[in-house]
C-alpha cells in the first residue's frame, strides 16, 4: 500500500465523525429548547450509558432493560420536580440495590460487580446532575442555567479533542502505557492549557463577571477530571476486551466514548457552582 493510501485510510472516517457531531449538536441544541426535553435526554443518556456498561460484560438482559427503564421514570420526576436531596438519595440507592442483584443472578466476579456498581452509579447520579445545572437561575449575577451548561458541555467535548491533537504533534512520554498507549504527557499538558483558554474565552461571553480565576479553575478541572474519566473507560475497555463501548455514534463509538469525561466532571462542576452562587 503506498504512503498515499495509507493518508487517505488514515482520514476516511473524517467526514462521518463530523456528521455526527452534528447530529449531536442538533440533537443537544434541541434538547436546551424546553426542560421537558432537556430532563428527557438526560434520561435517555442515563438508561444507554447504563445499557453499555452492562453489555460491556454481557450482563444486558430483557431483565435488567425493564429495570433500568423502570429506574427511568422516578429519575424523570425528581429532575422535573427539581428535588436535589431525593435524588442524591435514590440514583444511589438504585446503584447499591441493582448491583447485588445483578451479582447473584449472573453469579458476576466481584471485580466485575465493582465496574458496573461505578457504571451505573455515574450515568445515573452523574449524568443526572446535568439536569440541575440545566435549572440553575441567578437573575441577581445575570446567569442562567444554559449558559452554565454550555461553559460545561462545550470544553468537556473539545479537551478530548485538544488532548488527541496536541498528543500527536508532541507526545513522547507516555502516562498510562498498559492502559491507554496514547495517552502522552505532552497531550494531557496541551489539552489542559488549551480547556483553560478555552473556557476563560466562553466566559468573556457566557458569565458577565469576566473573572479569569473562576475561568481557568473550571478549565483545569474539566482538563483533569477530563483526563481522568477518559483514562477509566479505557481501563474498563480493556478489561472487557473491547474496543468501543457500543456502535451509537457513528466514528465515534459507544456514548460512553463521548459522554465518559462529563460523568467525571458535573457533579464537581455543579458543587462548585453551588458553592460560588448559592
Amino acid at each position: 500500500m503506498s504512503k498515499k493510501d495509507l493518508s487517505t485510510n488514515k482520514y476516511a472516517d473524517v467526514p462521518l465523525r463530523v456528521r455526527s457531531w452534528i447530529v449531536i449538536i442538533i440533537i443537544f441544541t434541541t434538547a436546551t429548547l424546553h426542560p421537558t426535553l432537556m430532563y428527557a435526554f438526560i434520561c435517555f443518556l442515563s438508561f444507554w450509558g447504563m445499557k453499555e456498561f452492562l453489555s460491556l460484560y454481557n450482563l444486558y438482559t430483557k431483565i435488567t432493560a425493564a429495570v433500568l427503564f423502570l429506574f427511568l421514570i422516578p429519575e424523570y420526576f425528581l429532575l422535573f420536580t427539581q428535588n436535589y436531596s431525593y435524588f442524591i438519595i435514590y440514583t444511589s440507592l438504585f446503584a447499591v440495590v441493582i448491583t447485588p442483584l445483578i451479582f447473584f443472578i449472573n453469579k458476576t466476579p466481584f471485580k466485575k460487580s465493582l465496574i458496573v456498581f461505578i457504571g451505573i452509579f455515574l450515568c445515573g447520579f452523574s449524568v443526572g446532575h446535568l439536569g440541575f445545572i440545566y435549572n440553575f437561575n441567578f437573575p441577581y449575577a445575570n446567569i442562567i442555567g444554559i449558559q452554565l451548561l454550555i461553559l460545561l458541555v462545550i470544553p468537556t467535548e473539545l479537551n478530548d479533542v485538544f488532548q488527541y491533537l496536541t498528543g500527536k504533534a508532541f507526545g513522547k512520554i507516555k502516562i498510562t502505557p498498559n492502559i491507554s498507549p496514547n495517552k502522552t504527557l505532552e497531550g494531557f499538558l496541551g489539552g489542559l492549557l488549551l480547556t483553560t483558554l478555552l473556557c476563560n474565552l466562553l466566559g468573556l461571553f457566557l458569565l458577565p463577571n469576566k473573572n479569569f480565576l473562576l475561568n481557568s479553575v473550571i478549565g483545569i478541572l474539566i482538563g483533569v477530571l477530563g483526563f481522568l474519566g477518559d483514562i477509566f473507560m479505557s481501563y474498563i475497555k480493556r478489561d472487557a476486551g473491547v474496543k468501543d463501548t457500543g456502535n451509537l455514534i457513528p466514528g465515534h463509538g459507544g456514548l460512553l466514548d463521548r459522554i465518559d469525561s462529563l460523568m467525571f466532571i458535573t457533579p464537581i462542576y455543579f458543587g462548585l457552582l453551588t458553592y460560588l452562587f448559592l
